[in-house]
């Protein structure tokens, strides 16, 4: 039996009594217990969602000039990822004179990663 169900049947038992005080503040804790089991849910689905953001961000690493998630060839944009951790995939729109094109849909930002080792990307 759940704690709610207990208290309903104590109100119950205390209604038939006619204490009517009594049956007011069982109500009144009645309503205070279903706020606190809301309450609880509501964060135990937060502590779930930060558990996964927190695993995800394990399994980021950078390889200059990209964030990648591990098992995930696609890259992340190193802006979004690095000052509000959201998780990003840029998006390629191809080869260039310079390298390789890929831009952000979010912060639109446009990467152009160096073909050839020794080269620094350049974001713009």
């Amino acid at each position: 039996m759940s704690t709610i169900e207990n208290v309903k049947e104590i109100a119950g038992l205390i209604k038939k009594l006619g204490d009517i005080e009594l049956y007011r503040k069982i109500v009144e804790l009645e309503g205070e217990i279903i706020e606190l089991t809301s309450e609880k849910r509501a964060l135990e689905e937060e502590n779930k969602s930060v558990k996964k953001q927190l695993e995800f961000a394990g399994k980021m690493s950078f390889t200059e000039p990209f964030w990648y998630s591990e098992g995930d060839p696609v890259p992340y944009c190193p802006s979004c990822w690095e000052s509000s951790r959201l998780p990003i995939h840029l998006h390629y729109k191809g080869h260039m004179a310079g390298g390789h094109r890929h831009d952000c849909p979010h912060c639109e930002t446009v990467y152009c990663s160096a073909q050839t080792p020794g080269h620094k990307s350049r974001a713009y």
